[in-house]
């Protein structure tokens, strides 16, 4: 015979009772649980591609920002590179002609100065040449004429030399 051990019987019962009672009050929210942290995560993988994609195309755009920038401050040194360049040449080009006026304002006083000298040197010449005239002739030549033709005299002794 057969015997039926109510423990055991009782213990399914419990177990179905239990599978039940878990099923009506525990299983449905345990599943609404689990899919709401599968609904928030898939929203956060979304959530972090998204801000992926954004960051690569912050990056793309902060990298051509730095190109752009980098190629703006090359213009703007060659443009600072050609610009005391042209300044340099023309300072050069003004100190040039600073120095050929100098020169020339040089040479004009020079040849002035010469030709002061010059004259100087003609009329010491006259008055010696009329002074040793005089001695030679015991007479001292004051007039005029007498200065106008050693002058002369003078003129002509000097520029056939």
């Amino acid at each position: 015979m057969v015997s039926v051990n109510y423990t055991i019987i009782a213990q399914i019962v419990n177990f179905i009772i239990l599978l039940w009672i878990l099923a009506k009050f525990a299983y449905k929210p345990l599943l609404k649980a689990m899919d709401d942290r599968r609904n928030r995560i898939v929203k956060d993988l979304d959530s972090a591609e998204h801000a992926r994609k954004e960051a690569e195309t912050l990056k793309l755009e902060y990298a051509n920002q730095l190109k752009t920038a980098r190629k703006e401050a090359s213009d703007i040194i060659a443009k600072a590179n050609a610009d005391a360049q042209k300044l340099h040449d023309e300072a050069l080009a003004q100190a040039q002609k600073e120095r050929d006026a100098l020169l020339e304002s040089g040479r004009e006083r020079v040849e002035a100065e010469k030709k002061k000298a010059l004259l100087d040197v003609r009329e010491q010449v006259i008055a010696l040449s009329t002074e040793i005239a005089s001695r030679v002739l015991q007479a001292k030549l004051t007039s005029e004429e007498d200065q106008a033709l050693v002058a002369r005299k003078t003129d002509e002794a000097l520029q056939s030399r």
